[in-house]
């Protein structure tokens, strides 16, 4: 993401990457709520249920950051 980001060359790249970025992190954060309250809330005892999408969108981001984006 952040070499993209480099090596663009116009502004319309640099959009469209940002914009990727936002939507995949939009896309994480639906997905791994479901995940987390669906599956891994009954298998693992210690996790509580995620309530809101601020708390999956900081965790999705905090994912994202821990991989490296």
């Amino acid at each position: 993401m952040l070499r993209d980001l480099a090596n663009a060359k116009k502004m319309n790249d640099i959009v469209t990457e940002i914009l990727i970025f936002i939507l995949a992190i939009l896309i994480s954060t639906f997905v791994l709520r479901f995940a987390w309250n669906k599956s891994l809330v009954k298998h693992i005892t210690i996790l509580k249920p995620i309530n809101t999408f601020l708390d999956a969108f900081i965790l999705s981001l905090s994912i994202a950051v821990a991989r490296g984006i």
